[in-house]
């Protein structure tokens, strides 16, 4: 099978060598350009694709109708793409923000109660589903969507909830005090762990369910990123900034039991493999 990294960013060919142990076709282009997209999938014969293009987070979207665009505009692209050129399954990256539930208690199942909530970044991906739902329906699309949790790691994200965490190695690493402007708690999981269960949807062949949430399985606090960075950086010292309020951990049992989805690393483990990443 033919791999293809179709970005509008400037890609890092040696980190993308390392991480998928070859070469990938790597496709400069624009995912709001559905004939650049056509272009792509027909040139390379795709099989499948894993929709992961998006402004992340509301922070990262200061203009509402480019930010409809980019994240939901470029998805319908997306989706006919696939339609025209005949490629079934595909995967897209959803959000925990979907979800409405705040109550720290709760465990959220991917039949918890979703929302807008007048946001840019979640009105987009509440859209992306309803519109990827009825392309699947109307064409005989295997669709999967997949609900992440915040994700941390190399490269992972540029907003959302893992950028603090990034931020705070990034400090540490330089031998800077940390400040922590993170959740009160959070379900966090690791980008090799994420992408492990990315892989699981792509492979599992009839998909049981559409929508899956892929998280830890725990709730990440505060108090734990002081500690486990206070271990991993004895000397560095680390401070409470902003903190945003708590959000639940997500439930991933639906995962772990149609995907065989288990995720391995805790967040200490997470951070270290993390940096040990950033030093290569």
């Amino acid at each position: 099978m033919t791999k293809l990294l179709f970005s509008i960013s400037r890609p890092k060919p040696d980190y993308i060598r390392r991480v998928t142990g070859g070469d990938v076709a790597v496709i400069r282009g624009d995912i709001r350009d559905l004939a650049a997209l056509i272009g792509a999938f027909q040139q390379t014969h795709a099989e499948c694709v894993i929709h992961l293009a998006a402004s992340v987070g509301e922070a990262n979207i200061d203009n509402v109708y480019a930010g409809f665009q980019v994240n939901l505009v470029a998805t319908i692209n997306v989706a006919e793409a696939a339609r025209l050129t005949g490629v079934r399954p595909l995967v897209h990256a959803s959000t925990q923000a979907l979800y409405v539930g705040e109550d720290p208690t709760e465990i959220l199942s991917e039949e918890s109660p979703i929302d807008c909530r007048e946001r840019v970044y979640n009105a987009a991906k509440l859209g992306c589903e309803h519109v990827l739902r009825t392309y699947a329906a109307k064409h005989k699309i295997e669709l999967a969507l997949l609900r992440f949790a915040g994700v941390y790691g190399y490269y992972a994200v540029a907003g959302g909830l893992g950028i603090a965490v990034q931020q705070a190695v990034w400090d540490a690493l330089a031998g800077k005090p940390v400040t922590l402007n993170v959740y009160e708690s959070v379900d966090f999981i690791y980008a090799k762990d994420l992408a492990d269960g990315i892989a699981l949807a792509v492979h599992t062949d009839p998909l049981p369910h559409q929508i899956y949430n892929l998280g830890s399985g725990t709730l990440t606090t505060v108090q734990d990123v002081e500690n486990a960075l206070g271990r991993i950086f004895p000397d560095v010292k680390i401070s409470r900034g902003k903190l945003t309020p708590a959000r639940p951990r997500m439930d991933i049992s639906r995962a772990r039991t149609d995907l065989g989805f288990n995720p391995e690393y805790k967040l200490e483990a997470g951070l270290r493999d993390y940096i040990e990443q950033l030093k290569r």
